[in-house]
C-alpha cells in the first residue's frame, strides 16, 4: 500500500499522498470523500489493519511514518516488470500452481561446471 501511494511522491507530483487529490490516501487515512470515493472499495489488507474505520485509518496513517525500503522497492518493481509473484516460497508456488506457469526467477545464467 505504501508503495502505490508514494509513487506519486517519487514522480515528484506531490510532497504527500495527502496531497494529490486523487491519492486514495485520504479516503484510506482520514476518511476524507473527494473527487475519487465513489469508486473506492476497501480491500483485504485494508479491512485487516483494524475492526473499525477509525482503528483502520490510524494504522493506515502509521504505515507512512516507515519509507519502503529501497531493497523492498527494487524486488516490487523488479516482479512487476517481469510478471513475477512477490512472497515467499509457498505463495509462489501456489501462483505458479493456479497460473500453470513459472512464477520467479530460476536464477541467472546456466549453472556452473564443476571441474
Amino acid at each position: 500500500m505504501r508503495y502505490i501511494e508514494m509513487n506519486l511522491v517519487v514522480a515528484g507530483m506531490a510532497a504527500h499522498p495527502r496531497d494529490y487529490p486523487w491519492s486514495s490516501y485520504g479516503f484510506n487515512a482520514q476518511g476524507e470523500v473527494g473527487p475519487n470515493a465513489d469508486w473506492l472499495t476497501p480491500h483485504t489488507e485494508y479491512m485487516r489493519l483494524g475492526r473499525s474505520a477509525a482503528e483502520q485509518q490510524s494504522a493506515y496513517r502509521k504505515l507512512f511514518r516507515v519509507a519502503v525500503s529501497d531493497n523492498d522497492v527494487k524486488a516490487i518493481r523488479e516482479c512487476t516488470h517481469k510478471g513475477w509473484a512477490l512472497g515467499g516460497e509457498r505463495f509462489r508456488a501456489e501462483i505458479e500452481a493456479l497460473g500453470k506457469r513459472r512464477a520467479a526467477s530460476k536464477g541467472v545464467g546456466r549453472p556452473r561446471k564443476h571441474e
